[in-house]
């Protein structure tokens, strides 16, 4: 069993199930005066990591690889310019992605973390294929339509041809973002068949984030071994695998996630009380 899975069963923190804190949003405002993550600086990279640790003893360490490419893309005129070169769907994200300067960044930057992680696995979170298609050509000055289950099909090629710069890295999982796409235009994941090879190759498990669906949508999906979602499955249905709850503002006001969830994924508020942070992450057993 790999090393995140086997963390769902028994938590780095000792809690009774794991938490994963989306922590990064919070720490600029708290850590950074409002900055952008060091990706650039190791050490300070890892300085900020290491304090996010201390404050939320996270069952995983989530690397946010989009906003490494958002900095190159907003720091280098020049580079946007590049990136719209070419109208056709992808052509953004194929730019975006092949970016020599980006990449040894987040190579750099998940080395580093996964270096100093301890017992605690390393998830490389990013836009699922469909969506950071959309994203690269938006950054590019574009309007594009919502993408299909061809052209996402396509981002995942690229996607998949970037995540084989992590051989040996140190990575544990991956953790795709649909972000607040309806349920009814999610695309099925089979179109993310690349991507899901390749983290099959290096035994990297891979979950997915839906914040506007329930958990399993499509059913079992090979290649899939968890799905995080504010909804938890369908009623009607048994889950498809492991899924966890993505918490809420009643989670930060002290409601329990359901009991049914194998993983609760609080993404922290930037703008919240540290005071009651604390309290709640203490709270959590």
């Amino acid at each position: 069993m790999s090393r995140l899975l086997a963390s769902l069963d028994a938590p780095p923190s000792g809690r009774a199930r794991p938490v994963w804190f989306d922590a990064a949003a919070y720490g600029r405002t708290r850590l950074l005066g409002g900055g952008d993550v060091p990706w650039n600086s190791p050490a300070e990279l890892s300085s900020f990591f290491a304090k996010l640790g201390g404050m939320f003893g996270s069952d995983a360490i989530l690397v946010d690889l989009a906003d490494v490419f958002a900095r190159r893309v907003a720091a280098d005129q020049q580079f946007r310019a590049s990136m719209a070169a070419r109208s056709r769907p992808g052509y953004a994200l194929r730019t975006l992605l092949g970016d020599a300067r980006a990449r040894d960044t987040a190579a750099e930057a998940v080395r580093v973390l996964a270096a100093t992680s301890g017992p605690v696995p390393l998830v490389v979170a990013l836009p699922a294929p469909g969506r950071w298609l959309v994203a690269a050509a938006q950054q590019a000055g574009a309007d594009p339509a919502p993408p299909d289950a061809g052209q996402a099909e396509t981002a995942a090629i690229y996607a998949a041809d970037f995540l084989r710069t992590f051989s040996g890295a140190g990575v544990d999982g991956l953790l795709l973002d649909e972000g607040r796409v309806p349920a009814a235009e999610l695309i099925h994941p089979d179109a993310y068949r690349p991507v899901l090879n390749v983290a099959g190759h290096y035994e990297w498990p891979v979950l997915i984030q839906a914040d506007a669906a329930t958990a399993w949508p499509h059913g079992p999906v090979p290649g899939v071994a968890g799905w995080l979602s504010p909804n938890g499955p369908a009623p009607a249905g048994e889950p498809a695998g492991r899924w966890g709850i993505v918490a809420d503002a009643d989670f930060w006001a002290g409601a329990d996630p359901p009991a049914a969830a194998d993983l609760v994924f609080a993404p922290v508020p930037a703008d919240a009380d540290p005071e009651a942070v604390m309290k709640r992450v203490r709270a959590l057993t």
